[in-house]
């Protein structure tokens, strides 16, 4: 089960593990066409607002980097959306070709705000009739599912924690810079010491940080569970 962090929001936890895998990213060896677009990329490209441009316009780039457009053309066909709604050309740099396109659950759902990715109320998700049988945007405009290939797109490290609030384990994704910092209060953090986990936003970004506080919050929950 993964992570949930709020803004601001501190997290007891303690790490279990740490491990890495590589990163593939499964992109279509078909160029697919406007007219096959789903629902809401189409409606992404016809009617954009200002309203939630950052979210629409991660997803809208994270989608034509798995529908196997080029870049160039890609992005002109992103201008579309940018230019209606001012973004930057770096929003779709560091979605293309980089990032996986959310579900179509995940679209579906509520968000606070980039970079989460829910566009709910934002009247782009229309389903049709084709929308009942898929689960993934990519997958509502192909022939052939199994026509592709994976990008490389380096190691992924997982984190897997024990949440002192929920009483589960779950787990987050961090990056190689991170993990050294994790790997580095583990070894100075003592016995009295309790890590946080939380999510700040730092240059106009959310990151993920952990911290060390004096805390007896361990001992008091566990006296409660026992």
């Amino acid at each position: 089960m993964r992570l949930k962090l709020r803004e601001g929001s501190e997290v007891p936890v303690s790490v279990i593990s740490m491990d890495s895998r590589e990163r593939y990213l499964w992109i279509s060896m078909e160029r697919i066409p406007e007219e096959r677009f789903p629902p809401c990329m189409r409606n992404m490209l016809h009617r954009a607002s200002e309203e939630g441009s950052n979210r629409a316009g991660a997803v809208l780039a994270s989608f034509l980097g798995q529908a196997g457009w080029r870049e160039d053309d890609a992005l002109k066909l992103w201008k579309v959306f940018a230019e209606r709604t001012g973004l930057s050309e770096s929003l779709f740099r560091k979605w293309f070709a980089r990032m996986n396109c959310p579900s179509c659950r995940t679209i579906k759902s509520d968000a606070r705000g980039y970079p989460d990715l829910g566009l709910q109320g934002l009247s782009y998700c229309e389903p049709d009739g084709r929308c009942r049988d898929i689960s993934w945007p990519v997958a509502y405009a192909l022939d052939d599912p199994d026509w592709g290939w994976l990008k490389p797109l380096g190691r992924k490290n997982r984190v897997r924690v024990y949440n002192w609030i929920t009483a589960r384990e779950e787990e987050l994704e961090v990056s190689d810079g991170l993990r050294g910092e994790i790997e580095k209060i583990l070894a100075e953090a003592g016995s009295e010491k309790q890590i946080f986990v939380t999510k700040t936003r730092e240059g106009g970004r959310l990151r993920i940080r952990f911290l060390v506080r004096d805390s007896e919050l361990r001992k008091s929950v566990l006296s409660d569970l026992l």
